[in-house]
């Protein structure tokens, strides 16, 4: 095989020394280097994408279904993410408000509410419908209460505190059983 020759940019193999010369200065053109500073295909990225996709994370779209909505792979639309601060933020935002009425739906849920349903009867003889509102009041659910409360005060509401102090009082009421046991075997013996 040829020795390669090397250049600023490119290895070549062997050419005649006049050819060499020739590429060697090619490449170190100024029209070279500004020819390949931008190299690969144009974005397709434009404002729209962002506010199509902030209204996706918004109503809780994964990123894989934004993609998809917004046409793209999601290598894509991270790296939008990375390079467009307008899709980052749409983002940031769009999560963030999902979040936000979630906790509140939970902690509406923990504690309870009420609401408005309209009732339609017809009583026997009438020739109209009634229309009544009636008020319901919707209980507070203690898996819910739970939950929320796991999630802002973790220290006392998380449950693996509670399991760790009921292992180390196992054990110890174990030990103490096999004491027993071991003395009430010495006594009969």
């Amino acid at each position: 095989m040829p020795p390669l020759i090397q250049s600023k940019r490119l290895h070549l193999p062997a050419l005649p020394a006049r050819a060499a010369a020739i590429v060697i200065q090619l490449n170190a053109s100024p029209h070279y280097s500004r020819r390949m500073k931008n190299d690969g295909r144009p974005t397709l990225y434009t404002a729209d994408h962002a506010l199509r996709a902030r209204m996706a994370w918004e109503i809780g779209a994964t990123d894989a279904q934004v993609a998809f909505l917004v046409g793209v792979s999601e290598s894509t639309l991270a790296r939008w993410c990375a390079r467009h601060p307008a899709m980052a933020e749409a983002r940031t935002a769009g999560r963030d408000d999902a979040d936000t009425r979630v906790t509140f739906s939970l902690y509406r849920r923990a504690v309870g509410y009420d609401y408005t349903e309209t009732r339609i009867l017809l009583p026997f003889g009438a020739k109209e419908p009634l229309v009544i509102p009636v008020t319901r009041h919707k209980h507070g659910e203690s898996a819910a209460a739970f939950r929320w409360l796991a999630i802002r005060k973790p220290a006392q509401w998380s449950g693996r505190a509670e399991t760790q102090n009921d292992n180390h009082d196992l054990a110890e009421r174990l030990a103490e059983a096999l004491a027993n046991v071991a003395r009430a075997a010495g006594e009969h013996d």
